[in-house]
């Protein structure tokens, strides 16, 4: 499953029991500006949920691992579900800028719509393994109520505004391919993310370009 994606746009969709960020203010607007506390809450509370669990693991945890204190990361995120949320916010934060990062770069050579899909793609393997520890935390299963269900949401909707490069049709067999798209950046994903060595990274992620070529070719 996708660890996290860029954020789905117009979505009313909110956390239960987690705060809205600020009027008017993006995910990513609000994890680029993280003060170097809450980065380091957030990396603490990363570490204690991979190694407890978001179910076992405590605030208390997370104070311990991180330094701070209870009032800050109250003062911060709110509780424990608020923490898992910014973990994923901030992810999906990191994605968005690496693939903003990877267009940047290669807009001087004018993409094609086939090219920029594989370039979109391409740079979000590349943050889920740069990004692997949260990416496998939020991928566990053992996550707060509700959480899965944005998360698949969000999924879904960053995939089709990829695909809308591909310029598929409405068609029961463009349907059916873009599941088969879908599928195949989802398990080239979870094996980025189990890889060991950075060496490993990128012939999955010629695979899966090479898959996807294949099935849209």
């Amino acid at each position: 499953m996708f660890a996290a994606l860029p954020p789905e746009t117009g979505s009313g969709g909110q956390h239960p029991g987690v705060r809205s960020t600020s009027k008017g203010t993006s995910p990513q607007r609000r994890w680029a500006k993280t003060s170097a506390t809450q980065r380091r809450i957030l990396d603490a509370a990363t570490d204690v949920f991979a190694e407890k669990g978001f179910t076992t693991a405590t605030i208390a945890d997370v104070v311990s691992a991180s330094g701070g204190s209870i009032g800050s990361i109250y003062h911060h995120f709110g509780g424990k579900s608020e923490l898992f949320l910014a973990i994923f916010e901030q992810l999906t934060d990191a994605v968005v800028r690496r693939i903003e990062a990877a267009l940047r770069e290669a807009a001087p050579r004018r993409p094609g719509r086939r090219q920029v899909f594989e370039l979109t793609v391409q740079a979000f393997l590349h943050a889920m393994w740069e990004n692997r520890r949260a990416a496998v935390v939020l991928a566990s299963g053992d996550t707060p109520p509700g959480f899965e269900l944005i998360r698949r949401n969000r999924m879904e909707s960053a995939c089709r505004s990829w695909m809308a490069f591909l310029q598929l049709e409405s068609s029961p067999s463009d349907r059916l391919l873009g599941r088969l798209l879908i599928t195949t950046v989802t398990e080239s994903s979870m094996m980025v993310t189990e890889c060991d060595d950075q060496s490993e990274v990128q012939p999955i992620i010629d695979a899966a370009i090479e898959w996807m070529d294949r099935l849209t070719l």
